[in-house]
């Protein structure tokens, strides 16, 4: 098929977690998704590389059973029971989420190694274009045309941007409703050799000078560790640090240090406009507190392919998409993005941080609505 010369009618711009959840639904739906990439797999993505509860339950969702379990045989995976609160001054709050029938309710996986074997999952009939990176999009007469930097052109009725950070079709949606760009938090990540004292941890570490912010520590397969730390604009600049630097002398022995942004949820911003839409890190949907992401991109993604198969194809560039797509997810996360955005505002004092980790050690409720948060219990 020569995609310069035909129509497709959805192009997906992106082919992380987002938008082969998205594209996986809508194949599931009956339609015949393009996913564009701009990179050949298996490619280096920043991440912590964990994948929470919710992460499990949406794979098996797509999937059933039989996908999740083939993600916990892989090499590369490291299964995890427990996520770990830390204050500055030792405090520490334990989450504990033991395997269910057998499966873990968390795992760390290196996004290199996930994003590739989940991609090798997808149903057929998904088309995937790698090495083709974004430079423009254009509309016209409800016609969507996409450019690449090598000249390559790719035309499409619907497009959805699952993009990340530096999305080329957000600022679609943002010049629609005159938004502002969502905020943006610099994190950096690498690896280090050797073997966690508690294996099966994840740890995050709430301490100056990184609030509200935290430095990571999660375990990985084969006796290796990822490490890193993420913080708001505001307090990097007040911290005088540069990420980089601060990690390596952190971690003299670190190596494959990146960093990237994280594109936080800290309102319920529109995710489309006119004949587009925006899935996971795109749509800035990363949780506040963590900013962990996949969880939500796997979700908005599903949410979307489901809330484009309820409209004709011939409607969808005048159907009202926030009402049918956006406003329900925000429902359906509501109690999340609450709890993550109260911690988000806590998390900006230490003596906040001590007096929440003491209170959750004290009333046990508090640690289960976390564990419902992550997506732990049922």
């Amino acid at each position: 098929m020569d995609l310069a010369n035909d129509i497709e009618q959805i192009a997906i711009i992106g082919a992380g977690p987002a938008g082969v959840a998205c594209a996986w639904r809508l194949r599931q739906l009956g339609f015949f998704p393009l996913l564009l990439e701009k990179e050949n797999f298996p490619r280096d993505k920043i991440c912590g590389d964990a994948l929470s509860g919710k992460v499990i339950a949406l794979l098996k969702k797509l999937g059933g059973e039989g996908l999740v379990e083939d993600l916990i045989r892989q090499p590369f995976v490291q299964p995890v029971e427990h996520l770990d609160f830390i204050s500055g001054k030792g405090r520490r709050v334990r989450l504990s989420f033991p395997p269910r029938r057998g499966i873990p309710q968390g795992v760390v996986a290196p996004r290199k190694k996930f994003d590739a074997w989940l991609i090798g999952k997808m149903p057929d009939g998904i088309r995937l274009q790698t090495n083709f990176l974004v430079r423009r999009v254009e509309h016209t007469s409800k016609c969507w045309t996409i450019h690449s930097s090598s000249g390559e052109t790719v035309r499409a009725y619907f497009l959805i941007g699952a993009d990340g950070t530096t999305s080329r079709v957000a600022p679609q949606v943002w010049v629609y409703h005159r938004l502002a760009r969502p905020p943006v938090y610099p994190s950096v990540r690498g690896y280090i050799e050797g073997r966690m004292q508690s294996p099966s941890a994840l740890e995050l570490h709430f301490k100056p000078p990184y609030l509200p912010g935290y430095l990571w520590h999660f375990p990985v397969a084969g006796d290796k560790q990822n490490v890193g730390i993420g913080l708001p604009p505001k307090a990097l600049k007040q911290a005088h640090l540069s990420l980089r630097e601060h990690l390596s002398e952190l971690f003299p022995q670190i190596t494959q240090v990146r960093g990237h942004g994280i594109p936080v949820s800290t309102s319920n911003r529109p995710l489309t406009a006119p004949g587009c839409a925006l899935i996971g890190d795109a749509g800035a949907l990363a949780d506040p507190f963590t900013g962990e992401g996949i969880g939500n991109a796997l979700l908005s993604g599903i949410r979307l392919a489901e809330a484009l198969a309820k409209v004709p194809p011939e409607d969808w560039w005048e159907a009202d998409l926030e009402m049918i797509y956006a406003r329900p997810l925000y429902r359906e996360i509501q109690h999340e993005l609450r709890l993550t955005r109260f911690l988000h505002i806590v998390a900006k004092a230490e003596w906040r941080v001590e007096i929440l980790l003491k209170l959750l050690n004290r009333f046990p409720i508090g640690v289960k609505s976390l564990l419902h948060w992550y997506g732990a219990t049922p």
